[in-house]
């Protein structure tokens, strides 16, 4: 009678403690859904990022000298505050060399893994981010296709490509 006992207090608390670390486990994801939510709507942290994700190319861009129009004294001097960085970089032309090269820097994967870019995406993100096929990619590119590409797929994003090719084809429909 007393191992009976014994047993069925033990398998109890078995059942316990199992219902609690799975409320637990359910908790957490909800906060990390939370915290990852938060994080893809703060612009601040976003443009932070972004401006990190800047000055790198920007480097790469002075080491490989492709800044032919600022003299050589200037040219390694990468602007500090983000204003001028910006400014500095609103006229660079992002080739896919470069953005391998950054990509490859260190820091870049953090970069891009806070801004909650897949893993997937960023192998090939000069494909997806030049999106008016010139070989290519400025600045207005790079920022809205990576705001774009930020966190999961929705709904919305999904819908918003269906809606996007039943225009493309009724307009193919009316070329006939």
């Amino acid at each position: 009678f007393c191992i009976v006992q014994l047993l069925m207090a033990f398998g109890l608390f078995n059942v316990i403690v199992a219902i609690f670390i799975e409320n637990v486990l359910a908790g957490a994801k909800t906060n990390d859904q939370v915290m990852k939510r938060e994080r893809l709507r703060d612009q601040s942290y976003f443009a932070s990022k972004m401006t990190e994700l800047v000055a790198v190319i920007m480097q790469v861009c002075n080491e490989r000298s492709e800044f032919a129009d600022i003299p050589d004294g200037q040219r390694d001097a990468v602007p500090t505050s983000p204003e001028e960085l910006l400014q500095a970089a609103a006229g660079i032309q992002i080739t896919p060399s470069i953005l391998d090269e950054v990509r490859q820097r260190e820091g870049v994967a953090e970069i891009f893994s806070d801004l909650a870019l897949a893993d997937e995406d960023t192998l090939n993100l000069f494909e997806t981010l030049d999106s008016d096929g010139s070989g290519t990619i400025d600045m207005e590119e790079l920022f809205e296709g990576i705001a774009k590409l930020r966190g999961d797929a929705r709904r919305s994003d999904i819908v918003a490509v269906n809606f996007m090719l039943q225009k493309v084809y009724s307009e193919l429909r009316e070329l006939r």
